[in-house]
């Protein structure tokens, strides 16, 4: 029997100026707004926060998201997946050099494949993913950044470093974290892709109070956004659920 997923997805500027977040569902590139789907068995799933402010940081997610919705409907594995970072990388590298403006523009990604009871999940810097399942949740992805490295040290990050990326596509280390899960999807499992507007002003917790609740995948997605916001997010905040149903 085929299994279906629902998907809802919230690009928000939030109080910033400009949008630097970009997402794509499977084939569908999405700039800012909601959007919501359900698609049987297969789907593709991905979150861009552009670096860089005005640096044209919003090109290099855009680019980036356009590349991976190509993608919608391919049998994917994780060489293929991995290829297409690197093909990303060298696109964003590319535009970098049309002018001095766009030098430093980069991205982050997190992206999640689901193909049947499988997934494979993907980051470059630190937009996360996470997975809900019986009432608890759990970070798939590891942040590409210095707090992330200083956890590891036993270390503590100095004011101002803690928040710095240190992977990113549209540069020398865009190595991706992949995390395969072959058997692992299983029914009502919700996946949770978000930028760092909305996670760093999240607790644990509060992503469980919500994704406990009878509500819709669209519902969850607005009150994960809206409680970040409420909790004083000074960015662009975005994220994508998905759940297997």
């Amino acid at each position: 029997m085929n299994r279906l997923l629902e998907i809802a997805c919230i690009v928000e500027t939030g109080i910033r100026p400009s949008n630097d977040d970009r997402a794509a569902v499977n084939s569908t590139l999405i700039a800012q707004g909601v959007h919501t789907e359900i698609v049987e068995e297969t789907s593709l799933i991905v979150l861009c926060d552009g670096l860089g402010g005005e640096a044209y940081g919003n090109e290099a997610a855009e680019i980036v998201t356009d590349i991976f919705s190509r993608l919608s409907g391919s049998v994917l594995t994780t060489d293929i997946i991995t290829e297409h970072i690197d093909k990303a990388n060298e696109a964003v590298i590319a535009a970098q050099s049309k002018a001095y403006s766009h030098s430093k523009m980069s991205t982050t990604i997190a992206g999640l494949y689901i193909h049947g009871d499988d997934f494979i999940a993907f980051n470059v810097g630190d937009s996360r993913i996470y997975r809900y399942r019986s009432e608890y949740i759990s970070q798939l992805s590891t942040d590409h950044s210095v707090r992330q490295e200083q956890i590891e040290l036993g270390l503590t990050p100095k004011p101002g470093q803690e928040d710095f990326v240190t992977h990113f596509i549209g540069g020398s280390c865009s190595v991706p974290e992949i995390v395969e899960g072959f058997g692992r999807v299983f029914e009502n499992d919700i996946f949770v892709l978000c930028t760092d507007g909305l996670w760093s002003f999240l607790e644990d917790s509060d992503f469980e109070a919500i994704l406990s609740k009878d509500l819709s995948v669209e519902e969850s997605c607005k009150a994960l956004v809206d409680m970040a916001f409420q909790k004083g997010s000074d960015d662009n905040l975005s994220a994508i659920i998905l759940r297997r149903i």
